[in-house]
């Protein structure tokens, strides 16, 4: 999922609470509802904790691109909508394999093309109806039907004849491999037998929507009062760019056991202001946007720790961008030129590792790339390119959201394409929203950009890059690439698939329609009253499994 993030998620550094991104006001005013208390850290340093027994306080940077969850496919936006919505499965406590949720078993056909699934019958939506197989094949219908606007619609291609749907080069929806056997049963057939499928099924693409509330209210189903949802938590007020308020589903199944009756998301874009306000007991999480130079005075304090994530910080390069960013030898030339081992080491402070692919390290996935830090390959390139020392390069523009580890990043990238290929380039900064829909439409020549694996396995990297993909944003396509791709998807022996994958990974690093830059790691501040917060790969923390002491 992008993190941008995305972490489109990605996310482009971005899903849940991924209390990842970034803050509230500053200054040291106590959160509603709650008197801080004292408390010193082992680094020496006071840190105040929030008495606030019953309401969880996160961060977010902005307000969320938007709430449906068959159009996100940011981290922010995925925060909320894994605390809301419940699918079959859902993300455990800590990294692993997602477990039972809305479902509560399954069956598999012998040659792994059918899954049928059994749902929980006392799964409830937030105004007491009934959750049914129906809602799922209904969500999975809308976000699939051509013309819907939903980034990761080529998710569901793994089911049968769903490609084929939402190219539009068939309306017939009886032809797509989801069907409701009765209100509890879910029967599943796929195009090609998808061993990681439980993990699908926990993304929220894969979520049910309540087909009264989206019929009734259009595009404003997602509104305070109209935004009917399955999960633990409903949304009761949202105050635009100040907070997000949920508050316990009484209606969930298991609303007895949550421990947390309410979560607010303060809106804060400035990550020195986040830091000031869990220092001041504001937040009780801070993480993913913790400032680069604060880190080393922070390792100290017994509320700091650093999770794995799997995840890698990039730049989309626009291949339409420019006459110059259209050529793989300027690209590539410039990839070569960043010194990544400088960047993590000394900007970085050792925290992230150097990128040497797309795809970060993962077990059972043998990366064949080897991005270099080599300036004279360049330099060379960059001649051969018709730019011999950057002369006659045009004019181009880095765009990044407002954040202070990207605009960093963004000046040290200035420096180096300047020092090494004497190339000049502007940088640029959006808010949150503005920035999602000016890569969204391609107004961009370089954007900094993130994705946090949506499950494990090296594919979710990877296929955003395919030829229409709605995360591809670069307007790069291969056909060789997409067949290394869709070749992977249908290969039932583990060795070939992986295989195929790496040399798909070997093209896209040839063509370098994105410049990776590092591999994640997330530093995190965790108030001491905050329990069962478990290191989670993918940065997805579920309320749900969490109290507050």
């Amino acid at each position: 999922m992008p993190q941008t993030l995305r972490v489109p998620m990605l996310t482009l550094i971005a899903a849940l609470f991924a209390l990842s991104l970034a803050a509230c006001n500053s200054g040291t005013k106590p959160a509603p509802g709650g008197e801080p208390s004292d408390k010193v850290s082992e680094a020496g340093e006071t840190v105040q904790v929030n008495t606030d027994k019953d309401t969880l306080h996160l961060t977010i940077a902005g307000d969320p691109e938007t709430l449906d969850v068959g159009k996100m496919s940011g981290a922010p936006e995925g925060r909320i909508a894994f605390n809301c919505f419940e699918g079959l499965w859902m993300p455990a406590a800590a990294s692993g394999p997602p477990v039972y949720a809305a479902a509560e078993s399954h069956t598999v056909s012998e040659d792994g093309h059918v899954w049928t699934m059994k749902l929980r019958k006392d799964a409830k939506w937030s105004n007491g109806d009934p959750v049914t197989a129906h809602d799922f094949a209904y969500a999975w219908k809308r976000v699939l039907t051509p013309g819907f606007d939903a980034d990761y619609a080529e998710m569901l291609d793994v089911l049968k004849g769903a490609e084929a749907f939402r190219k539009g080069e068939t309306d017939k929806w009886e032809d797509v491999g989801v069907k409701a056997l009765d209100d509890h049963t879910l029967e599943v057939t796929l195009k090609n037998p998808t061993p990681y499928l439980a993990e699908l099924f926990a993304f929220y693409t894969f979520f049910p929507v309540h087909k009264a509330s989206v019929e009734k209210f259009g595009e404003h189903w997602t509104q305070v009062g109209n935004y009917i949802t399955n999960g633990p938590y409903k949304l009761t007020a949202f105050e635009h760019q100040q907070f997000m308020l949920l508050e316990t589903n009484e209606h969930y199944w298991g609303a007895k056991d949550l421990k947390i009756a309410k979560i607010k998301l303060h809106i804060i874009k400035d990550n020195s202001a986040q830091l000031n306000a869990f220092k001041s007991g504001q937040i009780d999480v801070m993480a993913g946007g913790i400032p680069i130079g604060k880190i080393p005075a922070l390792k100290g304090m017994k509320e700091f720790r650093i999770d794995p994530l799997l995840g890698t910080y990039y730049y989309k390069v626009n291949v339409k961008g420019n006459e110059a960013l259209a050529k793989p030898l300027v690209r590539k030339a410039l990839a070569l030129s960043v010194d990544r081992k400088a960047i993590t080491q000394r900007t970085m402070k050792g925290l992230p590792a150097p990128a040497e692919g797309f795809v970060p390290p993962m077990d059972g996935y043998t990366q064949t790339t080897r991005l270099t830090f080599d300036p004279d390959k360049a330099r060379e390139l960059l001649k051969e390119a018709g730019y011999p020392n950057g002369e006659g390069f045009p004019e181009t523009t880095l765009l990044f959201n407002t954040d202070e580890n990207h605009k960093l990043l963004a000046e040290i990238l200035q420096d180096m394409w300047g020092r090494e290929l004497n190339i000049k380039l502007k940088l640029e900064n959006m808010e949150w929203k503005t920035y999602l829909d000016a890569v969204d439409k391609g107004n961009y020549q370089i954007a900094r950009a993130g994705w946090i694996g949506d499950y494990s396995d090296p594919e979710t990297f990877l296929i955003i890059m395919m030829t229409g993909n709605g995360n591809n944003d670069t307007g790069w396509g291969s056909e060789a690439y997409d067949k290394l791709i869709k070749d992977a998807q249908a290969e039932v022996d583990p060795a070939k698939r992986i295989a195929m994958l790496a040399k798909a990974e070997e093209l896209v690093m040839e063509e370098m329609p994105i410049i990776p830059i590092y591999t994640y790691r997330n530093p995190m501040l965790i108030s001491s009253r905050v329990v069962g917060l478990e290191p989670h790969n993918r940065d997805v923390h579920l309320v749900k499994y969490l109290s507050l002491k």
